[in-house]
């Protein structure tokens, strides 16, 4: 593009080469310095905007197709009507559901009386069993008691008498008693001591059986505990299988029931009714469509390039009917469409069905090219021709002409890519005696 003044300025230069090489190089002599404004060329931040325009359409659309079929009883809502998450949209007939149930239920109650009694009995039976084998213990511990204690006795006895009678046979052997009363007497000492002998076997057998008894005994109590819960577990993990049973098959049947009452999942609007009374609701086809409004979805179409620069989460303006509106880009299209050769673009716009309904047309902002910390200059300051695009820097006093490669610009800004530097010193003001190597006088 070539600005208007910049052609003067042109012309003007072909002008005065035209009148003679000796009279510009006189001219130039009496001429005094350009005046100029300059800039240092710093890195900044250019953004490009570009509109668009797209369409409006509900973010969410819910098919309410029925899980039960059956004749319709009632409906609530018509096509246009706003309905409220959880609202009942129509009933069917029920009637079926409700005695399944029912059975349901009682079986249940059938079931949950039997476990009660089946535990019932198990324990009293537990119980007999337990208390009988507590009794056979006991009685086992009394008699092993008395005949330990009978043998101890006897032992005591024995050995008493064996100690006496050794008394005695010391007594006969002081008092100088003949050999025949001497062996009389020792004769009933060793009949005394293979007594003792006999009743410490016994007392022994006495003790370790009573020792068995009191341990038998002992431990018949303590396992009556161990042993009623035992049994009881069992019994309960086999009733309440049973009884876990039943409880699905009344949770199968509330479920069911549920399914007679059709209400819708979102907040919205009825956009489609395909249910009357009287008639049948089958799950082949939705028997109510449902357009959500809290959240409206844009879709528009953008060239391969601008694609490029867009981005999921980015932010966009919709524009409709002076009103404006936040919205983010939930999906870019990565598969050019055939018919147009552009990509679809998808975004979700904060706002209601009311202030966007669904079908309108919109306008669409959206950044797209970016220079981020780049050199940018006045857009002014860049001139064409058709060895490419150039400015003026100020070096040394005099306008120098500079070849530079530009990148993204707006009506006030462009981006240079290459041929100066920052912190170069470009010329932004035009004039017709501003060429190569002139002299210039940069305004402070």
């Amino acid at each position: 593009m070539i600005k208007s003044k910049r052609i003067l300025g042109l012309a003007l230069s072909a002008g005065l080469l035209l009148a003679g090489c000796g009279n510009a190089a006189q001219e130039q002599e009496t001429l005094s310095a350009v005046l100029v404004d300059a800039q240092a060329a710093g890195r900044g931040t250019l953004v490009l905007s570009n509109q668009f325009m797209g369409t409006v359409s509900p973010e969410e659309s819910v098919y309410i197709i029925p899980m039960a079929q059956g004749t319709v009883t009632e409906t609530f809502f018509e096509v246009g009507d706003e309905v409220q998450e959880g609202d009942v949209l129509f009933k069917i007939d029920d009637s079926g559901a409700k005695l399944q149930l029912q059975q349901a239920r009682l079986t249940y109650t059938n079931a949950q009386q039997q476990a009660d009694s089946a535990l019932t009995t198990q324990q009293e039976s537990a119980n007999l069993q337990i208390d009988a084998n507590i009794k056979t213990a006991e009685a086992q511990y009394v008699a092993t008691q008395v005949a330990w204690k009978n043998a101890s006795d006897a032992l005591d006895d024995a050995e008493k008498a064996v100690d006496k009678q050794k008394k005695a046979v010391k007594q006969l052997k002081e008092a100088g008693a003949d050999e025949a009363t001497l062996a009389q007497a020792n004769a009933l000492l060793k009949q005394l001591k293979g007594t003792y002998s006999q009743l410490e076997v016994a007392y022994n057998q006495a003790n370790a059986a009573y020792e068995a008894a009191t341990v038998g005994f002992e431990s018949a109590k303590e396992a009556r505990d161990l042993t009623q819960g035992a049994v009881l577990d069992d019994t309960k993990k086999q009733l309440n299988t049973s009884l876990q049973l039943a409880k699905v098959a009344v949770d199968s049947a509330e479920l069911a029931l549920s399914y007679y009452s059709v209400t819708t999942p979102i907040s919205g609007k009825v956009i489609s009714k395909n249910v009357t009374v009287n008639g049948i609701a089958t799950s082949s086809s939705p028997a109510y469509i449902i357009a959500g409004e809290d959240t409206m979805l844009v879709t528009f179409q953008v060239s391969e390039s601008i694609m490029n620069t867009l981005e999921k989460g980015q932010k966009i303006t919709v524009e409709r009917n002076g009103a404006e509106f936040d919205g983010v880009i939930t999906e870019v299209g990565n598969a050019v469409n055939a018919q147009t050769g552009l990509f679809q673009i998808k975004a979700a716009v904060h706002a209601g069905g009311q202030e966007l309904p669904s079908g309108v047309s919109v306008k669409i902002t959206s950044d797209t090219y970016t220079a981020d910390n780049e050199i940018i200059i006045p857009y002014d300051a860049v001139y064409y021709e058709t060895d490419g695009s150039y400015v003026y820097v100020a070096k040394d006093g005099l306008a120098v002409k500079t070849y530079v490669t530009t990148g993204i610009f707006d009506d006030s800004s462009i981006e240079i890519t290459d041929g100066i530097s920052e912190g170069d010193l470009v010329i932004t003001t035009w004039s017709p005696r501003l060429i190569d190597g002139v002299e210039v006088d940069v305004r402070p």
